[in-house]
């Protein structure tokens, strides 16, 4: 009592608090996501995992959507960390060879999110996220539909084709499966970008 009663009266213990608890329970559904489906975890479990109390839980996330999509988010933030740049200098290949190589690197977590078994909803809040990330992370404001429709596309190319490599990885490596997104989502995508079609 005496430590939460210290911890109300300094807000930066209790940020610090919120921050080590959403941390621990978004590794806990990390570790959980490279053992069980993603039907199969369950608030308790995640709880458990991350050694936090199962009414703590609800106190940072309503469900275990929330925090998958909390642990998509921070997975999209790091990845465009290390794939801006490379965009920014024109480097697409190298943008989707780091990109298949951060998913490379967090095999468990993105088999779950974009290839698992839980149906369409899991995936259609990947893309949602990614493109509320994507799109807050944009150098300059979007210039008319084109500019989102592209945004869309790309995105959703990107998620469909990530999903069927998670479903092949024995057959298709990071550098070759970097190299088809580059081919097929990238750089077609950039030209329309700078010569969009009349009216758009």
């Amino acid at each position: 009592m005496v430590s939460e009663l210290k911890v109300a009266a300094d807000p930066k213990a209790a940020d610090a608090r919120v921050v080590r608890t959403r941390d621990a329970l978004r590794v806990a559904m990390t570790e959980l996501a490279s053992e069980l489906p993603l039907d199969g975890i369950t608030v308790r479990a995640i709880a458990a995992r991350a050694d936090v109390g199962y009414a703590t839980f609800f106190r940072h996330y309503p469900d275990k959507e929330a925090l998958l999509a909390d642990v998509a988010d921070k997975l999209i933030r790091e990845f465009l960390e290390q794939a801006a740049p490379l965009l920014q200098q024109r480097d697409r290949l190298g943008a989707a060879r780091s990109i298949c190589t951060f998913v490379a690197g967090h095999l468990p977590i993105y088999q779950a999110l974009i290839a698992g078994g839980s149906g369409e909803t899991v995936r259609a809040e990947m893309l949602r996220q990614t493109m509320i990330t994507m799109g807050a992370a944009r150098q300059r404001k979007a210039d008319g539909p084109m500019d989102d429709l592209i945004l869309f596309h790309m995105v959703s190319a990107i998620l469909n084709l990530l999903a069927w490599w998670l479903r092949n990885l024995d057959t298709v490596d990071a550098d070759t499966m970097g190299e088809i997104i580059e081919r097929t989502v990238l750089t077609p995508l950039m030209q329309l970008r700078l010569a969009p079609p009349a009216g758009l």
